[in-house]
């Protein structure tokens, strides 16, 4: 299983039968008035065919209509988000897949477990577990710190966002790290605007030095990291 960065929280995930998009973020030059420090580092003409789209929530540096509808229109891809994401896009009604939290849902060749998040900025804030060829990877969205962070997540990768501000800092994705104990932990949603301004290398020395065998990875823009099961002695 191969994890793409393609920048802030947008993530490909490629299984061995299904690609998953989560929170693609192309034509975002701008948040509010903070002007996007990082470009998108793809094209949409560029991605490959999309089995699924996952949005965590509506904001524009996480739900990029233009580059879901080309894909759905182009690929027929299963877009999941919350019935008023939905709404919003201009997309065959069968490529649309209402979601909330709490939900489990088999979707185009992948489990998807729909978590809680914490984000009071957005309207129905979520967060995901997809999970395929035995590998499980979370997603955190746009989230702070909360107690609904568990263990029984049971995340091979761990993708957390360390920005502060408006999610989790580096401190807080530590301790969210803690708790759930995955083999991978890569950070997101940093450094792309102002207002998300964070070292992912301080947060990889963190994870280093605890006590924890989790593994930092910090990827560069279009960066893919190869994940495989631990072998079984």
């Amino acid at each position: 299983m191969h994890v793409r960065f393609l920048g802030h929280s947008s993530f490909l995930l490629e299984f061995s039968d299904s690609t998953v998009l989560i929170d693609p973020c192309v034509h975002c030059v701008s948040f509010g008035q903070n002007d996007r420090k990082i470009p998108s580092p793809i094209k949409m003409e560029d991605f490959p065919k999309i089995s699924l789209i996952l949005i965590t929530h509506e904001h524009e540096d996480h739900f990029d209509k233009k580059t879901i509808e080309y894909l759905a229109n182009r690929d027929g891809t299963c877009v999941a988000a919350h019935d008023s994401v939905l709404s919003e896009l201009n997309i065959p009604a069968r490529c649309k897949r209402a979601v909330n939290s709490d939900m489990l849902l088999n979707l185009r060749g992948v489990h998807v477990r729909v978590e809680v998040a914490h984000h009071p900025q957005a309207f129905y804030p979520m967060a995901y577990v997809v999970t395929a060829d035995g590998i499980s990877i979370y997603h955190a969205g746009d989230s702070d710190l909360i107690e609904e962070f568990s263990p029984d997540f049971n995340a091979h990768v761990a993708l957390l966002p360390i920005g502060g501000n408006i999610t989790m800092d580096i401190v807080d994705a530590v301790k969210c790290t803690k708790v759930l104990k995955p083999d991978v932990v890569i950070p997101m949603h940093y450094n792309t605007f102002d207002i998300c301004m964070a070292s992912p290398e301080e947060f990889a020395k963190k994870i280093e030095k605890s006590n924890l065998k989790t593994r930092p990875v910090v990827l560069a823009p279009n960066e893919r990291f190869e994940y495989n099961l631990p072998k079984i002695v």
